[in-house]
């Protein structure tokens, strides 16, 4: 019996932290007595509220493969804890043969027992709205004490026993440069783009949040510039969330906001504050729609990846990237104009068409689609090797786990990074495969010269035909471009 293991907690508190060894513990002294082999461990340090947990969405993605039979869990409330969620697993789990087995003894379909499923589902949802409608209370009579309650404080503060205080370090200079700049007439954008190539710690690098960026954006400017906390008040209560099923939040009136006055030291002067503020709104403008040009959505940066867009003045495409964050992002500056990519497409495609116009090229081309094929082939095996070299590798990893060679937060580093490299090598494996079966289509060629025919009568490189026959363009730093076509070129 192959079997999954997910075990998960609500906070990154040490102690619940230590819940996550407690409960694999019991599971592998389960597994061992039982005789089967495990497949993998889920984790994960989120809500059971919450539906877009990684190691949930891992372990449904790996149930609809069907890389295990069992999914062993310390009770359903680990697995869900909202009515909606609870069904959608177990629905997932029946349309894929799969089994729920809870170590409390509550669910067991292995043994046809989940008559209460839908009893537990609802206790432990309700025990949810329970403790949230407990905890919002609670910060809210904290709040109105005047203590701050978030979960991270403001940028340049630190929470001491929910004193807000300005922090020993640079942060509270970030937070009076990033005031005096936006007054002397920089943008938001501009702001955030000098401070990435100064390397100023972001707030979520500063916050130690686990998706932090090295990156300033102008929406992170705007949060502080518009933050009253700045001026030494406390501003809380001021979204809320839909349900205790959702992460979606909503505005609070301002009449139900909890704001207290000269609660802590102030790092920007309450004048300055109401001047920025008054700058923000009148910097408010109307927005039109972003002209979408051609190649947009199809041309992309091939050294970050990122789109490229088209700048109005330089009048050509830009790398995204490049333009947001500048050159320690991405230091590709190269100017892509429209009118000469649009005709290296065009030549491209008049040199393909031309390829079907006798037979003898005909013959060529045929030729040159079983060179393809082969060397597709070759991809695919060294693709596979990859994969079944990684999945070797998180086999040992787990065992040295399990022989107490290496820590938990070890193997789940290691775990990760394979599984990353492996989801990579699947998608590419995907492609070739899909490649592979249009070269083995014996009407490949027909379709092809079919397809290419209707192009033949066409002058210039429309939207429409641009993406029934293109699906991407990479361009390089030194200018060269790529074309990535919806078919497998034979000539390419």
């Amino acid at each position: 019996m192959r079997c999954a293991i997910y075990a998960r907690v609500s906070t990154e508190l040490d102690s619940q932290k230590t819940s996550i060894h407690n409960q694999i513990d019991l599971f592998t002294n389960y597994i061992a007595e039982k005789g089967w082999e495990i497949t993998k461990i889920y984790t994960d340090k989120q809500s059971g509220t919450k539906s877009n947990r990684p190691g949930l969405k891992a372990l449904i993605e790996d149930g609809k493969n069907g890389k295990f039979d069992v999914i062993l869990a310390k009770e359903l409330s680990r697995l869900a804890r909202s009515g909606q969620l609870s069904y959608k697993v177990r629905d997932i789990c029946l349309d894929h043969s799969i089994d729920i087995v809870c170590l409390d003894g509550s669910i067991n379909t292995l043994e046809k027992d989940d008559r209460n499923f839908g009893l537990y589902a609802w206790l432990y949802e309700n025990e949810s709205i329970s403790t949230s409608k407990r905890s919002k209370t609670a910060k809210k009579t904290k709040a109105r004490r005047g203590l701050f309650v978030g979960s991270n404080p403001p940028y340049g503060y630190y929470s001491d026993k929910g004193v807000l205080k300005v922090r020993a370090d640079e942060t509270p200079n970030v937070v009076k440069r990033i005031y005096n700049d936006y007054i002397e007439g920089q943008g938001m954008d501009s702001i955030a783009k000098q401070l990435s190539l100064e390397k100023v710690p972001t707030p979520s690098l500063i916050a130690n949040k686990s998706n932090a960026t090295v990156y300033w954006h102008a929406s992170s400017i705007k949060l502080i510039l518009s933050n009253q906390h700045y001026c030494g008040d406390l501003v809380q209560n001021r979204t809320e969330t839909v349900s205790v099923t959702k992460t979606k939040r909503k505005p609070v009136s301002k009449e139900d906001m909890i704001i207290l006055e000269g609660t802590h030291e102030a790092i920007i002067s309450r004048e300055v504050f109401q001047i920025v503020q008054t700058m923000l709104k009148n910097r408010m403008r109307t927005k039109t729609a972003p002209k979408k040009h051609l190649f947009t959505n199809v041309l992309y940066c091939s050294n970050c990846g990122k789109g490229m867009w088209y700048k109005q003045n330089q009048r050509g495409y830009r790398c995204g990237g490049n333009i947001k964050h500048g050159n320690i992002f991405c230091p590709n500056r190269t100017i892509v104009r429209e009118k000469e990519l649009k005709y290296a497409i065009l030549n491209d495609l008049n040199e393909l068409t031309n390829g079907f116009s006798t037979e003898d090229l005909l013959k060529q081309v045929e030729q040159k689609l079983n060179s393809k094929q082969r060397k597709l082939q070759n991809e695919l095996v060294q693709v596979e090797s990859k994969i079944n070299n990684w999945n070797d590798r998180n086999q040992k990893y787990f065992d040295s786990y399990c022989d107490g060679i290496i820590t938990h937060e070890q193997y789940e580093q290691y775990s990760k990074n394979n599984l990353e490299k492996i989801a990579q090598s699947e998608a590419v494996k995907a492609q070739i495969n899909i490649q592979l079966e249009e070269c083995k289509n014996q009407t490949f060629t027909m379709d092809l010269k079919s397809k290419l025919k209707e192009f033949a009568s066409i002058q210039d490189l429309t939207t429409k035909l641009l993406h029934s026959l293109v699906k991407k363009v990479t361009c390089t730093i030194d200018g060269n471009v790529n074309i990535h076509y919806t078919f497998v070129n034979p000539f390419q």
